[in-house]
């Protein structure tokens, strides 16, 4: 294996393929060349790697600890780390996300190994949302600074308030942590602002000019930082996606974030959670 991984750039905003990796020798020298790419492109494409499970987890375990699933099939019991995704069963993935933000302490990274998957269609997409924050402008960001945002799961069972805007360790640059799919409600605003404001910024996250897309072919291994990232599958295809894919747990956000947000919550929200109702029935 090469002492030095080739790194190259995919597309002007974040990603790069990384050449001269061995599944089979890893050490902490590649394991640092690894973990300072994922710092500045945000998503490492390892075409036609091939993995076996073991070497996908221990690619991954490279990050962190890693998530054993209690729902999730497992590719190999032996092997708990590493769940099997398989198209044909598990729901589309096909907005904008980053995954899990409802959990108390969202994931740091991710891995999908794709096994078998379509001859084309099917790529996925991922957007710098630190690239995103650089873009608002400055007063909205004072703004957003001092902002938190609940996040739940599809059936309403879990939820996490996070700071909308997070800090990136080392760097100290900010992105915004929000997302179409699970990212519900700004307290320290009233329901019409927060439901304005949210609509807002989902729409400014969705900038082809922040984000970069992967055509899969078999083999291939994808890593990416889950807290500075957005990603979509594109839903252009009917046939199967068969992919394993192994988690980093998370490190709790906030990240230099102060504690307390700046603004209290919304106090016309207390009243309306007891009774109060604005004009013709709607909140204010």
């Amino acid at each position: 294996m090469a002492d030095t991984l080739e790194i190259r750039p995919v597309a002007g905003a974040l990603g790069a393929e990384v050449r001269g990796l061995s599944a089979d020798r890893l050490d902490e020298a590649i394991a640092q060349q690894l973990m300072d790419a994922l710092a500045t492109h945000l998503v490492l494409f390892l075409p036609g790697l091939e993995p076996t499970v073991e070497q996908f987890r221990d690619i991954g375990a490279l990050f962190g600890e890693l998530e054993v699933h209690p729902y999730i099939p497992k590719v190999d019991e032996a092997i708990p780390e590493v769940v099997e995704l398989d198209s044909e069963v598990s729901p589309k993935a096909d907005l904008w996300h980053t995954d899990v933000s409802f959990s108390e302490s969202p994931p740091i990274a991710a891995l999908l190994h794709m096994v078998d998957g379509p001859e084309f269609g099917g790529d996925t997409m991922w957007i710098n949302t630190l690239d995103v924050y650089d873009t608002l402008s400055a007063p909205l960001k004072a703004m957003l600074d001092g902002l938190t945002c609940t996040h739940n799961d599809a059936r309403g069972a879990l939820s996490a308030e996070h700071p909308v805007v997070r800090v990136q360790p080392g760097t100290g640059r900010k992105s915004l942590f929000v997302n179409k799919q699970f990212s519900r409600r700004i307290p320290q605003l009233s329901r019409p602002e927060s439901q304005m404001l949210l609509a807002y910024l989902f729409r400014w996250q969705e900038q082809v000019r922040l984000s970069c897309r992967w055509r899969w072919s078999t083999g291939d291994v994808v890593i990416w930082d889950e807290r500075f990232t957005l990603h979509s599958v594109v839903d252009d295809t009917k046939e199967r996606r068969l992919l394993h894919r192994a988690t980093v747990l998370g490190d709790g956000p906030p990240l230099g974030v102060p504690d307390a947000p700046t603004w209290p919550e919304y106090e016309r929200n207390k009243m309306a959670s007891s009774g109060y109702f604005g004009i013709g029935g709607y909140e204010f």
